[in-house]
């Protein structure tokens, strides 16, 4: 494994840490709440009140990477079901602990399989969880667009897509997982 991907893996680890961090200290009124940028995110984008409760109700690590996704393709002209797909893709893992989403990260965040060992379950949940967002976005009272973006996602996601031939949705869904898993615009 190169340097380069370690050292990814670690900073991904890191923020989730920060993450749970930032949320216990905004529970003591030290801090602004993980969820409260992705919130905001939401209301522009006109997203359903049961959208937001679900996102509240998300895993704090899970909270502070979707918006900073949307974020960065807000920045980047990306339009709004794109970035709705962005805060909506992670729901599905639920409240998995910290552990096991570390241990994902540190076994590369396949999104395939089975898992065995520690925490088998909640890494098969974490590592599956691409499948079940399009199905969960529309009980969220999604756009369609942002169902479709989801659906390619975990298409994409699940055939381990090149970075070739990248047009048209194929384009978009490319650029929300890039910038998800940190790759350099």
């Amino acid at each position: 494994m190169s340097r380069a991907i370690r050292t990814h893996r670690l900073r991904q680890v890191l923020a989730h840490l920060t993450a749970v961090a930032r949320q216990q200290a905004a529970s003591l009124g030290l801090a602004t709440p993980v969820g409260a940028e992705g919130d905001a995110h939401l209301r522009v984008l006109g997203a359903t009140a049961r959208a937001r409760r679900a996102f509240a109700a998300a895993h704090p690590a899970d909270q502070a990477s979707s918006a900073r996704t949307a974020e960065s393709l807000r920045r980047l002209g990306a339009n709004a079901d794109d970035q709705l797909a962005a805060l909506l893709h992670d729901l599905p893992k639920g409240r998995i602990g910290l552990l096991p989403r570390a241990i994902h990260v540190l076994e590369g965040s396949p999104v395939t399989g089975e898992a065995c060992g520690p925490f088998a379950r909640a890494r098969t949940t974490l590592r599956q969880h691409a499948s079940a967002a399009p199905t969960l976005a529309a009980k969220l009272g999604a756009p369609r667009g942002t169902i479709h973006i989801l659906r390619e996602l975990a298409r994409q996601e699940a055939r381990g897509a090149s970075r070739l031939r990248s047009t048209g949705i194929n384009a978009r869904v490319r650029l929300l997982l890039d910038v998800d898993s940190g790759v350099p615009r």
